[in-house]
């Protein structure tokens, strides 16, 4: 079990992590992945935060830091997006995690997963609409690019979960050893 206090450095850290994989990421392979590789790393340094903490809130805390601090540090007109959907990305993750499991049931992988795929479900949701209210879609385009995005947007939060949890059985390994 991790203590409080540990739970929160752990959280700052991998929310350093993260932004700095976004802002220095996005500058390295931008024009490359068009961000597709921030989505990957996201669910992965998630995976690997509510793998190592227990209890709720690490997750939201998270998306509500990586997403203040990448809103005010990217430098594009269009950023307005990430503080909201970052934070419900880490809130539904939360909650999924953090739901009540059943007596002698071990769902640890599959908890993971669908709380990825919900999170990354809703992160996509919260952008979209954003984007959608603010007029950046063309309308006759608008159930196209939902469509896409949400199933781009789940899938790579799966291929980083599935990462993630890879890394996450490694770490308890060294750990008990």
């Amino acid at each position: 079990m991790v203590t409080r206090s540990r739970g929160i450095a752990l959280t700052a850290l991998l929310s350093a992590v993260y932004v700095a994989y976004a802002l220095l990421g996005s500058f390295i392979f931008g024009s490359i992945t068009h961000g597709a590789d921030n989505f990957v790393v996201r669910s992965l340094v998630f995976v690997i935060l509510v793998g190592l903490n227990s209890g709720f809130g690490f997750s939201t805390i998270m998306g509500g830091i990586s997403g203040l601090v990448l809103e005010i540090s990217i430098p594009t007109p269009v950023r307005f997006y990430l503080f909201p959907s970052l934070l419900a990305y880490g809130f539904v993750l939360d909650i999924v995690i953090n739901i009540k499991k059943a007596p002698n049931a071990d769902l640890g992988t599959i908890r993971m997963l669908l709380g990825t795929i919900l999170a990354s479900l809703a992160m996509s949701i919260t952008a979209l609409t954003v984007f959608t209210l603010v007029g950046f879609f063309p309308p006759a385009l608008i159930p196209l690019i939902w469509t896409f995005e949400i199933v781009i947007d789940i899938v790579l939060g799966i291929i980083g979960a599935t990462i993630g949890l890879v890394l996450l059985r490694q770490l308890v390994y060294l750990k008990s050893s």
